[in-house]
């Protein structure tokens, strides 16, 4: 089975039964959203369709989970000439700047786990908590033949999580911030130690006989929880040494994102571009800085809130709520058309729990096709169902 919520495979027969932060917080939200009173709503679509079509500028934002509401989005906005950012908080455009300026070496979860003899995991234990069964995941099932180094802020009890599956876990408490330098500084060290004895090495560090015996590195980390400043720098700076260490062995990048990721990759496929793009006359103009939703919304103006429509989208139920445009402070700027679970107007079935959804697992690899797992209510409708309705 695949968690719509994890993005992973899950060897047990009943979801439910997983321990999963985030699922066990979305489906208690759920069945608490289930238990408020069903009234009737009238198709809200009349009044909606001439406040679009009325609008001068329009943004696409929220949370994207399914292929199916994506390609209704790029649909939506193409029809309308609208701007969309479904990156929430920049998570993906993390990785994105850095690889647009850098490249990448990348690889697949299935082969990281069934290669790679050494991992790097770059965090904190709130990539832990977000992604609990992620060393299950990174484990061949062979113990003692895979080495895990963490570096960043874990505990005991996530260093735990991956000995119990076998791995030689090291944990090494440091700033996030020093890491792409400190590991370009170990390659140096590496690189002037070739020629003395393996024992000087294991004498002065049996971790870095690890590292130098490693025949294939991955370095995993999550932009949804990389807490740095400059955080595309920081990642464009990681790229780089792992592109150097491809000069004599094996060293890749295991992205690992959360479900934004499927809206990432089916942009691109549609337009060539991974989001932030603007509309005009139906073609795609791709800028990450001024297409973002607080630059969209700084340049919006004020007072004339009829020329402006938010159109915000969560098919989601997150255990924490979408930035909502309210507390942007643009209700002299813009009006909103909410397309969520909780809309009054436009309620919106869960991907993946409600309704059928592809989704991409979390290294961006893997389409997985979710069956829902709780009946539809009858007043509510899937996003691209709602965005259909609003192109016209």
């Amino acid at each position: 089975m695949i968690c719509p919520f994890c993005s992973l495979l899950c060897d047990a027969e009943n979801l439910d039964a997983i321990q999963c932060d985030r699922r066990t917080a979305s489906l208690v939200q759920f069945e608490a959203l289930r238990s408020q009173k069903e009234d009737l709503i009238e198709d809200c679509t009349k009044e909606a369709v001439p406040l679009l079509r009325a609008a001068k500028r329009i943004l696409v934002l929220g949370r994207i989970a399914s292929v199916e509401s994506a390609r209704a989005v790029v649909a939506f906005a193409s029809k309308r000439n609208a701007t969309i950012d479904c990156a929430e908080s920049g998570h993906v455009f993390k990785n994105v700047l850095a690889i647009q300026r850098s490249g990448l070496n990348s690889v697949s979860l299935a082969e990281a786990r069934d290669h790679s003899d050494f991992f790097i995991i770059v965090g904190d234990d709130s990539m832990m908590a977000a992604v609990p069964r992620m060393p299950s995941a990174l484990s061949n099932g062979r113990p003692g033949q895979q080495t895990a180094l963490l570096l960043g802020d874990f505990s005991v009890a996530a260093t735990e999580q991956w000995k119990k599956v076998g791995f030689d876990t090291w944990s090494i408490p440091c700033d996030l911030s020093a890491i792409p330098s400190a590991l370009a500084q170990w390659s140096r060290w590496s690189d002037s130690s070739e020629n003395k004895p393996t024992k000087d090495a294991s004498t002065t560090n049996p971790l870095f006989e690890h590292m130098a015996r490693a025949a294939y590195t991955t370095v995993v980390w999550s932009a949804e929880n990389l807490h740095i400043d400059q955080a595309d720098l920081w990642v464009e700076r990681l790229l780089q040494w792992i592109s150097s260490c491809n000069e004599k062995t094996r060293c890749a990048a295991l992205l690992w994102t959360s479900l934004d990721g499927t809206f990432q990759q089916v942009c691109t496929w549609l337009t060539g571009f991974p989001g932030r793009i603007s509309f005009r006359d139906g073609i795609p103009d791709y800028d990450p800085n001024r297409n973002s939703y607080e630059q969209w919304i700084a340049r919006t103006p004020i007072g004339k809130s009829h020329e402006s429509v938010i159109v915000l989208i969560d098919e989601t139920v997150a255990s924490a709520p979408f930035r909502h445009p309210e507390s942007m402070s643009v209700s002299d700027k813009c009006q909103v058309i909410e397309l969520s679970r909780q809309s009054e107007n436009f309620p919106t079935a869960i991907a993946g729990v409600e309704v059928s959804a592809n989704m991409f697992r979390a290294d961006q690899t893997l389409l997985a096709h979710v069956r829902p797992t709780h009946r539809l209510d009858s007043r509510t409708k899937s996003v691209s169902g709602w965005l259909k309705a609003l192109s016209k």
